[in-house]
């Protein structure tokens, strides 16, 4: 995992519009977070780098193995939502490039070709405040 401090200017910038953004898509577009996260595969391997954007959590226990957020069960949305896109998966390979996040997203097209009605359905079903790092 780098470092904050070698971080370049354009690198920290990147960031910091992250945060933003994913505090804007979490708190003002539930759909698009909705349609977003019926795209994403996989499970979180609890690196803990997503919790190094921009600045380290104080809130991350990094003597457990694996790593575990000590606010688990309120933790704020943005936390449990992350990664809501294919962008912020490039956000967390910034902080740790050499190990892989454990989720991925399946292409918007190709998530779009089982038709709209079933990509709605899809999006719908999921209960965005249930989505959360595995307990343990």
């Amino acid at each position: 995992m780098r470092k904050l401090s070698s971080l370049t200017f354009r690198e920290r910038a990147t960031l910091g519009w992250g945060k933003l953004r994913r505090f804007c898509l979490a708190h003002f577009r539930p759909g698009f977070v909705r349609e977003s996260l019926a795209r994403r595969v996989g499970q979180c391997d609890r690196t803990g780098a997503c919790c190094h954007l921009m600045f380290s959590c104080p809130l991350l226990d990094r003597k457990a193995t694996p790593v575990r957020c000590t606010i688990h069960e309120i933790k704020p949305r943005v936390c449990r939502l992350f990664p809501i896109d294919e962008r912020d998966l490039r956000d967390r390979n910034i902080i740790s490039p050499d190990v892989p996040c454990g989720f991925s997203f399946v292409p918007r097209e190709e998530f779009l070709k089982q038709g709209r009605p079933a990509a709605r359905a899809a999006a719908g079903r999921l209960h965005v405040e249930a989505i959360d790092l595995p307990r343990g």
